[in-house]
């Protein structure tokens, strides 16, 4: 944090001991060692705040000069992941701005700086989760639009690999929070669950117009229903670890075959 005035400094002089006059101080001792110059990177009057802190005694990291853009981008993300830990943790109702800004490496006050609240930090966390799953995704391959799309979201959502798995725990977290009375979360998290089934939606319709999948089909419900299951099996596997996810994952592709794919 930026402090104001100079710590360590006491601008008072002592005073002589009693019976004996103050000698004047030679020359190289009055004027100390020569001050080191001031620039922007090492005013406190001139720190960044979105440049992360440095532990005491590091040596400065050499890096190639970055935009302010770049600067405020990696800043957002790197609060982002903080949050994300912290609510995977202890959830979103302890947390507080100011612990996000040091657990990112940033100052107390940049959090609120960037979100302007909590509640618009949880709003910007529900989207960036939702991102990093399309980004994982989009990392398996490209699928056909339609039943191999949703198969293809099912078996990357089983078979993620990532320790601890914040990002489904937060999500998980959230959506308990937000259903309780007077919850800031509510509104997010059902944002957050409708863009979720708007994809198996999509991809129903498409696979009823395509004639891969029976015209009966309600594709909100059945979008419902598999976002239910999948949910409510990594709900019991974050907390019996037991639990066999890749069996899961293939019956329930087989179950997906069973039901929508058309005969």
């Amino acid at each position: 944090m930026i402090e104001s005035g100079f710590p360590g400094f006491d601008a008072r002089v002592p005073a002589a001991p009693s019976g004996r006059a103050r000698t004047a101080p030679k020359a190289s001792q009055a004027a100390g060692p020569a001050p080191k110059p001031t620039t922007a990177a090492t005013s406190p009057w001139h720190a960044d705040p979105l440049q992360p802190h440095e532990p005491a005694g590091a040596a400065p990291a050499r890096s190639p000069r970055r935009t302010q853009a770049e600067r405020r981008e990696e800043a957002e993300r790197r609060l982002l992941e903080a949050a994300l830990g912290v609510v995977a943790r202890r959830g979103s109702v302890r947390m507080t701005l100011a612990e996000v800004g040091e657990a990112a490496g940033y100052s107390r006050g940049l959090p609120a700086q960037r979100f302007g609240s909590k509640a618009g930090l949880l709003r910007a966390l529900a989207v960036y989760i939702g991102e990093c799953f399309r980004l994982q995704r989009e990392a398996d391959g490209q699928r056909t639009p339609g039943l191999d799309a949703i198969r293809g979201s099912i078996d990357v959502y089983f078979s993620r690999t990532e320790p601890a798995w914040p990002a489904t725990r937060a999500l998980l977290v959230m959506m308990t929070e937000g259903f309780m009375e007077g919850s800031d979360l509510r509104e997010n998290v059902m944002a957050y669950n409708r863009s979720a089934l708007s994809f198996f939606e999509h991809h129903i319709r498409i696979g009823i117009e395509g004639g891969e999948i029976p015209p009966d089909t309600d594709p909100r419900t059945t979008a419902v229903m598999l976002l239910g299951t999948m949910r409510g099996v990594m709900l019991q596997w974050l907390i019996d670890p037991e639990i066999d996810l890749a069996k899961v994952r293939d019956r329930l592709l087989a179950v997906v075959d069973q039901v929508l794919r058309r005969r």
